[in-house]
């Protein structure tokens, strides 16, 4: 069975991505010695899930450099990506449950979900996202790319907030887990 792991900073204001999907407000939290344990999540993942639009701004970042772990990217549009010859880059498509049974067919352990806000949305939907790890910046953002259309706590509702810590760059560490009935 998969774990399915939200791993993303957003403003306070509840912002994953600022106007137009500017992204460089978030930028001055990388360059510190803090990674606020990305690595070792990296080093217990098996593969990363994220959205087209996620996938396009690491593309635009990074270019097509290979990938470490196997990637899902969710599209509609699969052909968008027709240059995309990274064996680790897997084009998916369908309902996010259909996704992550196929998903589950493969793969093992942990799954980094990296973005988008559409795709976090839908696993909480379908109750099949297991823990959501968000870094709380203190930048207000006023527009942008909202991670919830409601309160973080309303999105939330299935989740406990299992621990916060806080870090000297003013990010603030909130893991929820998803609430198990017993």
């Amino acid at each position: 069975m998969l774990e399915l792991i939200f791993f993303a900073a957003i403003s306070s204001d509840g912002y994953l991505a600022g106007p137009d999907g500017d992204m460089s407000w978030a930028e001055k939290y990388l360059d510190t010695d803090e990674d606020y344990g990305f690595v070792e999540l990296l080093g217990s993942t098996s593969a990363v899930l994220m959205g087209s639009k996620t996938f396009d701004f690491e593309l635009e970042a990074m270019g097509t450099e290979p990938r470490a772990l196997p990637t899902y990217v969710l599209t509609n549009n699969p052909m968008r990506y027709d240059g995309i010859t990274d064996q680790f880059v897997h084009l998916v498509a369908g309902p996010i449950d259909g996704v992550v049974e196929e998903m589950n067919r493969h793969l093992k352990g942990r799954i980094l979900v990296m973005g988008g806000a559409d795709v976090v949305r839908q696993l909480i939907d379908a109750g099949l996202l297991d823990q959501v790890r968000l870094f709380v910046t203190p930048d207000q953002l006023g527009g942008g790319r909202a991670l919830f259309e409601q309160e973080l706590e309303g999105a939330l509702a299935a989740f406990a907030l299992a621990e916060t810590r806080t870090f000297k760059t003013g990010l603030v560490e909130r893991d929820y887990r998803v609430k198990r009935s017993n």
